[in-house]
C-alpha cells in the first residue's frame, strides 16, 4: 500500500507540470427524478428511486 502511495505521488510530481485546468467529476443522473450522482464503476445502473436506466450527463447539465 505504502509503494503504490509513493507511485501515485511520484506520478503526480511528474505530470504535474504539464496538467491544465480542473478536474471535475463525471456524473451520471435520472431523466425523470432528476437526481444525479458521481460514476464510481463501470455500470451506469439504474435509479433507487424509480427504476429508470441512468444516463451519463452532460458538463454543463443541471436539474433543477
Amino acid at each position: 500500500m505504502f509503494e503504490q502511495a509513493v507511485q501515485v505521488s511520484e506520478a503526480h510530481r511528474q505530470g504535474a507540470s504539464q496538467m491544465q485546468g480542473t478536474l471535475r467529476m463525471a456524473m451520471k443522473g435520472c431523466p425523470k427524478c432528476r437526481t444525479m450522482q458521481m460514476i464510481a464503476s463501470p455500470e451506469l445502473g439504474t435509479c433507487a428511486e424509480c427504476g429508470s436506466s441512468l444516463q451519463v450527463l452532460g458538463s454543463n447539465a443541471r436539474f433543477a
